[in-house]
């Protein structure tokens, strides 16, 4: 990696590094920006809830700075007409309607562009502060936001008063996909998209998708994958005749896990012979919905079991020390997923969804790609292959973890991303 430059970073987050789920791939990056950073200030929006609180060790040139952590917006109506007043006197509230006037047409998307702008004036009127109050030399500083959200927006419109400040983005999935909203609409997007220096797409689809939408800010748009570190093992194939899947991601209504229990439903009556157990890792809203499906859907020869939240670390534990045929995603959405990467780094084969960037981290040599909606015998006839063609599935193995090495090499990736990044 090259020498450490005299630029400064600020990183805008959401709660890292404070949360042990949300954004916890910055701990794979962090590493990397802090060797070429001269010195890095990471700042959250907000803190989560005392039971996923977790206290992290940081580089010494990093330091963490909470005073923009704000509370989430009440729904008080106290709290409604202060957030209305404060938007209704901004002249980017009329610049957006101006430009997308179907938002009057939808009490939703008026409600959303209101409560929107007011976090992006909160965080407008913080980086002011900020940089009157530390004497930031915004020629040797680049912000930095995790999600291209109203955050985003915020920093981009103090540069109408400091024209030299350079900000980029990473982008998503909630935060670049409009049809994940509902109504699907993200707001303020030329705004931000304006006064961007680049946005780093975190998948090829990404960059595609927001092109179309966008096309006049084309050339800010960097396709730049996440990544995993080498875990130095690879997880073992099951020699007992049993098949064992293994899911992993929160349980929400966008990861679509009910369709993996209709997919094993379907296997395990078409082949009752056959003993298949499955481990979902991961927690979330409809996690007792889910297992509730499962204790009613699945036949006996399925055996199900719900591991609940565990660290990314444990997970690669749990993947060294126990056999895994095939892993399997069937989310509705995605941008790329760092638990597909996970499993590839352990020579996990994949099952997915052919949505957002699963088609580029789920080749045909490396797992199965199923429809976007796919029914339970197509579940089923994919989770077979694994079964009927032992040979087969062995190379698909080989596979994941050259499919990994090639393309989601956490050292790899985050080297070239942080080179980049110094350079804006």
């Amino acid at each position: 990696m090259n020498s450490k430059s005299n630029k400064n970073l600020i990183i805008i987050t959401e709660y890292y590094p404070f949360s042990a789920v949300a954004e916890v791939f910055l701990d794979l990056e962090i590493p990397y920006l802090s060797k070429v950073f001269n010195s890095i200030v990471i700042v959250p929006r907000l803190l989560p809830e005392e039971a996923e609180r977790v206290e992290r060790q940081l580089p010494a040139n990093i330091s963490v700075d909470t005073s923009l952590v704000g509370q989430k917006i009440r729904r008080s109506l106290s709290e409604a007409i202060n957030i209305a007043i404060n938007a209704g006197k901004s002249k980017y509230l009329y610049s957006e309607i101006f430009r997308r006037p179907t938002i009057l047409q939808d009490i939703t998307s008026v409600k959303k562009t209101v409560c929107y702008l007011y976090e992006a004036l909160r965080v407008r009127n913080w980086i002011l502060r900020y940089i009157e109050q530390n004497n930031v030399d915004l020629t040797k500083t680049i912000f930095y936001t995790y999600w291209m959200d109203s955050a985003t927006t915020g920093i981009g419109m103090v540069k109408h008063e400091y024209n030299e400040l350079k900000l980029v983005s990473r982008s998503h999935g909630r935060d670049l996909y409009e049809e994940r909203h509902l109504p699907p609409y993200i707001p303020f997007r030329v705004t931000t998209l304006q006064q961007l220096d680049h946005v780093y797409l975190i998948s090829e689809h990404g960059k595609t998708y927001i092109s179309e939408r966008y096309p006049y800010f084309k050339s800010k748009f960097i396709a730049s994958h996440l990544g995993v570190r080498a875990t130095g093992f690879k997880s073992e194939a099951s020699l007992d005749g049993v098949l064992r899947v293994v899911s992993c991601s929160y349980t929400t209504t966008v990861k679509r896990i009910h369709l993996i229990i209709f997919g094993l439903k379907e296997l395990g009556l078409s082949r009752p012979e056959l003993e298949i157990e499955w481990v979902h890792i991961g927690h979330g809203p409809l996690q007792e919905k889910i297992k509730n499906c499962a204790a009613s859907q699945l036949p006996k020869n399925v055996v199900s079991k719900f591991l609940g939240f565990m660290p990314n670390s444990e997970v690669l534990l749990y993947y060294k020390h126990n056999p895994v045929d095939v892993f399997i995603n069937t989310s509705a959405s995605e941008g790329i997923p760092v638990s597909i990467m996970e499993a590839q780094s352990c020579g996990i084969p994949v099952i997915a969804t052919a949505v957002g960037g699963n088609p580029e981290i789920v080749l045909k040599d490396v797992g199965i790609l199923i429809s976007e909606n796919p029914s339970p015998k197509e579940i089923a006839d994919a989770l077979k292959f694994f079964v009927d063609h032992p040979d087969d599935a062995r190379q698909l193995r080989l596979n994941s973890l050259i499919n990994w090495d090639n393309h989601y090499n956490a050292s790899k990736n985050f080297t070239n991303f942080v080179n980049t990044l110094k350079e804006v």
